[in-house]
């Protein structure tokens, strides 16, 4: 029994894009070592993460699908947050906005190679990051819808008319919109307009105040609404450990004051964000508690189609104990519940 009284009660947390965690990295780290990685993110609240594999050599990329499959089939509700499965951001992105992806790993589509970490991953590759204006780019987006596979666009220069093209070829979403995209002109609209005006795209946004000011965090949540702005982390191996250097996708990291960039540049490397933080962050800032909860569990469960599939995402009957206590006056969390077990609790 937990008394929950004074606390509140709410869905588990779901981060759809997420690197890596306290020394733990997607694209490089082994089976027992992302097990680790979902144990102890549950002391945020989180219940469900989608690791995201950086733009890598092919090899390396079938590596870190082998690993991350091996973690999910090893996975059991005692181990803690549920790995979802696979989230390829990249290689198939736009050089020209490849962020902290290297650039010398950067490819254009290529749908036999797809179909090989299809296989390698034993299909757990959910989410694919791609950019639309590269060649093949639309037809490797047409191979995957019709497989069932969320394809977020980003890391792009992409112009309006294409995106919209791909987005009727069946993208659903976007990779933390802003990030690594064109600037918003008005005599050219280009891909944040195009993603903003489809009611049927997944917005994931970095609610840190460093990837977006806080106030396009409020326009994109007025604009957008709650149903399709999904909270993400983008979070990176050095999080929740000191600053100092670290790796990301083969780059040297440099993080000062808890804000990762790549080394001797002013270019952001993901974040060392976390989902409790980011809840905080929006309530901080006049947004409901309850609307900052569903950016952080109903929409991410429906974002990448895992809320009916596996019945998370949501508190009601026939769904998974996926559950997080949270104190009502500060927002800590005090207890994380994965399939009605306990796998965090806050003994301070």
């Amino acid at each position: 029994m937990i008394d929950a009284k004074n606390n509140i009660v709410a869905p588990g947390f779901i981060d759809t894009h997420t690197h890596g965690y306290r020394g733990a990295d997607a694209s490089y780290s082994s089976a027992s070592d992302i097990l680790k990685w979902s144990n102890e993110i549950t002391r945020h609240g989180t219940t469900a993460i989608l690791p995201s594999i950086m733009s890598l050599p092919h090899q390396q990329i079938i590596t870190a699908c082998k690993n991350i499959t091996e973690a999910i089939n090893k996975w059991k509700p005692t181990n803690g947050a549920r790995i979802l499965g696979i989230h390829l951001e990249g290689p198939y992105i736009n050089k020209e906005k490849c962020g902290a992806h290297n650039p010398k790993y950067v490819r254009k589509p290529n749908i036999s190679e797809v179909k090989k970490y299809l296989e390698i991953s034993q299909n757990n590759i959910i989410q694919i990051t791609l950019a639309p204006e590269i060649d093949g780019a639309l037809d490797l987006i047409k191979f995957l819808s019709r497989k069932g596979i969320v394809i977020s666009l980003g890391h792009s220069i992409s112009d309006y008319n294409t995106a919209v093209k791909a987005i009727l070829s069946g993208a659903k979403k976007a990779t933390h919109i802003y990030n690594a995209m064109p600037l918003i002109h008005h005599r050219d609209p280009g891909l944040v307009i195009a993603l903003l005006r489809h009611k049927s795209v997944f917005l994931e946004l970095i609610a840190d105040y460093i990837h977006v000011s806080p106030e396009m965090v409020l326009f994109t949540i007025d604009y957008a609404g709650i149903d399709r702005v999904t909270l993400i982390t983008d979070s990176i191996s050095a999080t929740m450990l000191p600053d100092g250097e670290y790796t990301l996708g083969g780059l040297r990291i440099e993080v000062k004051d808890g804000i990762p960039r790549i080394a001797g540049k002013d270019s952001l490397a993901g974040s060392t964000l976390t989902m409790d933080k980011a809840i905080k962050n929006l309530v901080r800032k006049g947004v409901n508690l309850k609307d900052a909860i569903t950016m952080a569990t109903i929409t991410p469960a429906r974002s990448i189609g895992v809320y009916h599939k596996l019945r998370i995402g949501e508190i009601k009957p026939c769904f998974k104990g996926d559950l997080v206590v949270i104190n009502r006056d500060d927002l800590k969390v005090e207890y994380t519940i994965v399939n009605g077990e306990i796998v965090y609790e806050n003994n301070q």
